[in-house]
């Protein structure tokens, strides 16, 4: 058995971890880095997970996409309609991307406990049966 009585007992703090907010992914168009910026930086540090950042990058590049059609489509002289079905075809690959991430109005106002109120109506007989409401 050891010596006993009091010990001084050295506990080293553990040093406190920076969390950071992921970069974009090397070869992304320019355009594309900065919808990347700007959609990470709305959300903590470890909000998107490294499983996301594939979605994430296919969102940010077909906004990039969808912006450079529509640029393309109104330099156009002829407003050439193949801009035209390209923007639109990004913008709703953007739409399906961004509910895969989660990333929408309505569940970023749910995550921060925003959402409001319910939208149903509430009934004239709650609370006739058993004196209880709903």
């Amino acid at each position: 058995m050891g010596k006993r009585g009091p010990q001084t007992n050295k506990i080293a703090a553990l040093e406190k971890t920076i969390k950071q907010r992921p970069v974009p992914v090397v070869g992304m168009h320019e355009t594309a880095r900065v919808v990347w910026k700007r959609i990470v930086n709305v959300y903590p540090p470890d909000h998107f997970k490294p499983q996301h950042f594939d979605l994430l990058r296919m969102y940010c590049e077909s906004a990039a996409i969808n912006k450079i059609a529509l640029k393309k489509y109104i330099d156009s002289e002829y407003e050439d309609a193949k801009w035209l079905r390209v923007a639109d075809k990004m913008a709703g690959r953007c739409q399906g991307l961004a509910v895969k991430l989660g990333i929408t109005r309505n569940n970023t106002l749910a995550a921060r406990g925003q959402a409001g109120e319910s939208t149903k109506p509430k009934s004239k007989r709650a609370g006739l049966l058993y004196g209880t409401s709903k």
